[in-house]
């Protein structure tokens, strides 16, 4: 049976080990479990060219993007029964979504920029993963951030989180 989240269908559910004392695994997308170099430019600072990167956004190059070794560390830890928690600063849009799902890509959830909103990456993940610092429910669980960017694993450390930035596994596998 699937489940449906803004008419897009989950992935499909895998065998997975029932964890009683799951830890949270927080990936980002871009630079992290998927390679969509081929559609980011970048200025002199390192911040991405954003109205080209949403011109981008369509089937046709979304479609082009691979996945990247980190990937392998995203299904290891969802089988094993902790929570996978996908976090991007991307709009997402259907297509987005059709290639997760394509590409079985597990989570037990997805955080992602809300449309027109230009929050700086690192501020806007910070504050959308509070709740899992805060809740009393996550509070107590070890919590683990993936991504290409030292800002926005600053932020997280900050918050508690173990940080490991991407590179030291897509670039080592």
């Amino acid at each position: 049976m699937s489940r449906t989240y803004r008419n897009i269908t989950k992935t499909k559910q895998c065998e997975r080990f029932y964890n009683l004392n799951p830890r949270i695994y927080i990936f980002d997308l871009d630079g992290t479990i998927i390679d969509s170099s081929h559609r980011a430019e970048h200025d002199e600072n390192g911040f991405i060219n954003l109205p080209l990167w949403k011109e981008k956004s369509t089937k046709d190059y979304i479609f082009q993007d691979s996945l990247l070794p980190l990937y392998a560390k995203l299904q290891q830890v969802y089988k094993n029964g902790d929570m996978v928690i996908l976090c991007t600063a991307r709009e997402l849009n259907k297509w987005d979504y059709e290639f997760i799902n394509m590409h079985n890509i597990y989570y037990d959830r997805i955080i992602s920029r809300p449309m027109g909103n230009n929050t700086k990456d690192d501020e806007l993940k910070k504050t959308q993963c509070r709740y899992l610092f805060n809740l009393p429910c996550y509070k107590e669980s070890e919590k683990w951030f993936f991504d290409d960017n030292w800002r926005n694993l600053e932020a997280l450390a900050d918050l508690g989180a173990v940080v490991s930035h991407a590179d030291q596994w897509n670039k080592t596998a």
